[in-house]
């Protein structure tokens, strides 16, 4: 496995993305427990969208740092 500046940066990258995913599904849901409003749980999916990016992101770095090439 290569441990170089690229992998790195996109393992950071990945991790951004699932942090910020994890906080908006957080507010998110809170917001749609505490709110009868209609759509008040919209920035959950928007979270449940950046996790399945920040997951992708670090799937493909991983793949691309253990495949020789």
């Amino acid at each position: 496995m290569r441990w170089n500046a690229g992998v790195l940066a996109g393992l950071l990258i990945g991790l951004v993305w699932l942090m910020v995913g994890v906080v908006l599904v957080v507010v998110g849901r809170r917001r749609a427990r505490e709110s009868r409003a209609e759509g008040a749980g919209n920035m959950a999916v928007i979270g449940f969208f950046l996790l399945a990016v920040g997951g992708l992101t670090w799937f493909a770095t991983l793949l691309l740092a253990v495949v020789p090439g």
